[in-house]
C-alpha cells in the first residue's frame, strides 16, 4: 500500500512538471515531440514538413503548420495518468513500480505521436475539404475531430492496458475511466489555469468537450444492448 501511494505521489508531481514544462517552453525545445509527429504525417499523407525556428514544421503545399499547441502534450499528460492509475495494481516491489513508471512514460509517449498524428492528418483533410452544412462552422468541426481523436485515443489505451479481468465489463463502464481523465485535463487543469476568463470561447469549449464525448459513450452503450439482444434473438 504505502509503495502503491509514493507511486501515485510520484506520477502527480510528474504530471505537474510536463504541464509546467509544456507552459514555460518554446516550440523549438518541442522537436522531441512535434519531430516524430511531422514524419508519421508526412507519411500517413504524402505531404513533406520544413522545420521553421520559432514555429515549428510547415508544409509549404497546404499552408499547414504544426506548431506548439499542435504538440499534444496534453493528451500525452493524461495519457500517462490515465496508465499509471491503472497499472498501479500490479506494484508488488520498487522495482516492479519503477518498470510500471517506465511502461507509462513509453506507452504515453508513443500514443500521443499516433494520436496527434491521426488528429493532425484528420486536420489536414478537413482544411482541404470545407465542411458544408449551415449548422456547423468549420472550427466547431475542427473541434469535433479533435474531441474523437483524443478521446478515443484514451479509450483505445485504456482498453489496450486494462486487466483482462475488466473484458466483462459494459462499455460505459470501461468509458468511464478514459472520460475521466478527458475531463480533467480538458476542463479542471484549464480552469485551475484561469481559463474561465476567456468568457464565450472557453464556454463553447467547455460545453463541446462535456457533451460530446457522452454522446460517444451513449452510442457505444446503445450499440452493446443491440449487439446483445441481436445474440438473444439468434
Amino acid at each position: 500500500m504505502k509503495r502503491t501511494v509514493a507511486f501515485l505521489i510520484v506520477v502527480a508531481l510528474a504530471m505537474c512538471a510536463m504541464k509546467r514544462y509544456y507552459a514555460d517552453t518554446s516550440v523549438d525545445e518541442l522537436a522531441w515531440m512535434l519531430g516524430p509527429t511531422a514524419s508519421l504525417v508526412t507519411a500517413l499523407t504524402g505531404v513533406p514538413f520544413e522545420w521553421e525556428s520559432g514555429q515549428g514544421y510547415l508544409s509549404r503545399e497546404r499552408f499547414f503548420l504544426i506548431e506548439k499547441a499542435c504538440a499534444g502534450i496534453n493528451f500525452m499528460i493524461a495519457a500517462f495518468g490515465m496508465v499509471a492509475v491503472v497499472r498501479c495494481r500490479r506494484i508488488e516491489s520498487w522495482r516492479s513500480a519503477a518498470g510500471i513508471l517506465s511502461i507509462c512514460v513509453v506507452t504515453s509517449y508513443s500514443t500521443a505521436v499516433l494520436v496527434n498524428a491521426a488528429r493532425i492528418t484528420a486536420a489536414m483533410w478537413l482544411a482541404a475539404h470545407p465542411v458544408g452544412f449551415a449548422w456547423i462552422t468549420a472550427a466547431q468541426a475542427h473541434r469535433l475531430e479533435g474531441i474523437a481523436c483524443y478521446f478515443g485515443g484514451l479509450v483505445l489505451l485504456h482498453k489496450l492496458v486494462q486487466d483482462g479481468g475488466s473484458d466483462c465489463l459494459r462499455p460505459s463502464t470501461l468509458l468511464l475511466v478514459p472520460l475521466l481523465w478527458y475531463y480533467v485535463i480538458t476542463v479542471v487543469v484549464p480552469l485551475a489555469n484561469g481559463a474561465a476568463g476567456r468568457g464565450a470561447a472557453f464556454a463553447e469549449h467547455t460545453l463541446f468537450v462535456l457533451v460530446v464525448p457522452l454522446v460517444f459513450v451513449a452510442l457505444a452503450a446503445g450499440g452493446h444492448r443491440l449487439v446483445r439482444a441481436i445474440r438473444r434473438a439468434a
